[in-house]
Formats: C-alpha cells, structure tokens, sequence
C-alpha cells in the first residue's frame, strides 16, 4: 500500500491521490495566441475568439474511484501525493464532494459500505493551501467551495502590500481572476482597465475560470478602441486633404505632410484585427507626442507666427486618456 505524503486528519476517511502535482499554472501558448489572431482577422464581423476554443491548459481534473481500484504501489512515482482527509469536512465545504459520497455514485457506495474510498485527482499545487490566493482560488473554485474561503481572502487582501500589477501580464490575469472568484468589484475593475488599456495582443483567459463573455469583452474594448485610434488619424489626415481643417494651402500641405510622417510606423503595421504588437495605451501616448510643426506669416521670426486651430495636433490628440474604462463586476453577474 502506497504510504500517505500529508495527513490532515488521521482519522479521515478519503484518500486523495494528487497526480502530477505542480504542474504550470496558468501558464500561456503563445503559438496558439499567434494561430487564434490569425482566426480572428478572418471573422472581423465579430471581432472576439470564441473562449470554447481557447483550451490553452489541460485544467486539473478530478476522478474518484473506490479504493480497492487505487494505483498499485510503487506507480505513483515522484510527482505523485497521497492526502488523507476527513469525509465530514470535505462534504461540509464543497457540495462538489458531498455529491461524490452522498449522491448514489459507486465512490458514495464504496464509502458506506467501506467506510472509506479513494479519490484521484490532477495537476493541483500539493502546496496550495495558504500560500497562494490565486491557487486556492483555483482548487475552492473548482470544487465549489469558495463561499468557505472567503473569510480567509478578504483577510488576505486586506493585508496585501502589493498593489493590481500596473501592467499587462501574467500576474494582472491573476489578479483579474482572483477580483472575480471573490467579487471584488474595484479590483475587477481595475484589472480589466489595465488588461485592455495595456495589452499588445489577444488576451487569454491562461485556462481559469474567468467567465467567457469577461475575456471577449476585454478584447473586444481593447480592439475596437484601437480601431477609433487609427480611424481618428485617418479622418485628420483626409480634413487636411480635403481642405476642411487648416487655413490655407500652405497650412494644410504644411500639417497634412507632419502627420502622415509621423503616422505611418503606426497605421501600416497594425491596420487590422486583432491589432497584434501594439496596445491602446502605447499608441495614445504616440499620438499626443505629434509634433506640430512652427512657421512665421512674416518674413521676421519675432512677429507673426502661425497659429490658426489646424495648426496644432494637441487639440485632436492632446486630450486622449491612455486608459479604457473597466468593466463592471456586477453586468456579468446578472449574465
């Protein structure tokens, strides 16, 4: 019989056998980012990736079996851990464990008539308990225990010394996460603002339970915010050509040709969906950087310089705010 790695209760009567334990966590594909990109330019009329396809992560998974069923020994290997935990416990926190031994399922059948039964699952942190929010979230999430966790992550958050991560990454989709498994509604929003406002790309859902229709969301702010960027040059540039800004020839040829300079390492690379390597805020922050250019009406330097509205981008651009609005915890609530 295999021996157990961790006893939290001497007396419990489940055996959990955790295979492959500490798998990545929450760890992205790029090749599969690039390949959905890719899909998505195809389908612009929607302008969002199914999240039905974007099973980046094989998610830990669970199966209970009776314990005369349990691995033989010695094929567990080094990856493996054998918990030993109390049924009552188990069954007073997570419904998901007591339909498993209640609900009339051989692991239930085995239990009453045994008086124990063992329970494999996968790829779960061994270590996950207090030391990490984000990956007790994942296991409470999981088995539908969240509601007995909360206490614990209120205080964990209160403590916190870390502020949201102020950028796009790994550790924003985290916390995003995290916002949502314990309903933090300013911390949602916040990490949706950041995460649309600052990301270069399509932005994955790392295999967590972030709901669907928050991803699709977030990309479809961050896409279509960047496309009124870009439409936004274009509309100035064609003003300029056509003659309904600036003031005269000379004016309009002057600041038509400083944007369309400036511009065009902007606009060529990036003219379409899902606008790969480039984010929103970056391209705002380019934006308000346009230089207008200075000329004089007179032949003197010291008298006359022109200064008619068209004359400067800082009253089309000078007011853009390089963050999107978040979104709002409670609208996917009521979904």
């Amino acid at each position: 019989m295999n021996s157990l790695s961790h006893i939290i209760d001497p007396e419990g009567e489940v055996i959990i056998t955790l295979r492959n334990a500490n798998s990545p966590f929450a760890k992205p594909t790029r090749d599969t980012w690039i390949h959905q990109w890719l899909e998505s330019s195809q389908t612009s009329s929607s302008k969002s990736i199914p999240l039905s396809r974007l099973s980046l992560l094989k998610s830990p998974t669970i199966e209970a079996t009776v314990a005369e069923e349990s691995v033989a020994e010695g094929h567990l290997g080094q990856n493996c851990s054998r918990i030993q935990v109390s049924a009552k416990h188990l069954m007073f926190a997570s419904p998901f464990f007591k339909r498993l031994l209640t609900g009339g399922w051989k692991e239930s059948v085995a239990y009453f008539q045994k008086g124990s039964v063992e329970i494999t699952a996968e790829s779960w942190d061994v270590e996950a308990l207090m030391i990490m929010l984000a990956k007790i979230a994942a296991i409470a999430d999981y088995y539908e225990c969240r509601e007995a966790l909360d206490f614990l992550a209120e205080l964990w958050i209160e403590k916190m010394e870390e502020e949201t991560p102020s950028v796009a990454s790994r550790d924003l989709i985290l916390w995003l996460w995290v916002s949502w498994v314990i309903q933090l509604p300013t911390q949602f929003k916040l990490s949706t603002s950041i995460a649309s406002s600052q990301s270069d790309g399509f932005i994955d859902n790392l295999g967590l339970s972030i709901p669907e229709d928050v991803i699709v969301s977030i990309n479809r702010r961050r896409e279509e915010a960047i496309e009124r960027l870009i439409d936004l040059i274009d509309y100035t540039r064609r003003q300029y050509l056509l003659g309904a800004r600036g003031c005269r020839l000379e004016c309009r040829s002057i600041m038509y040709g400083a944007l369309t300079i400036q511009s065009k390492d902007l606009l060529l690379p990036h003219r379409e969906f899902p606008f790969p390597n480039v984010s929103y805020r970056s391209l705002v922050q380019k934006m308000t950087n346009f230089r207008s250019l200075e000329w004089y009406d007179s032949p003197s330097k010291c008298i006359n310089k022109h200064s008619c509205p068209g004359s400067s981008f800082a009253s089309t651009f000078g007011a853009l705010d390089g963050f999107l609005e978040g979104l709002e915890l409670e609208q996917f609530n009521a979904l």
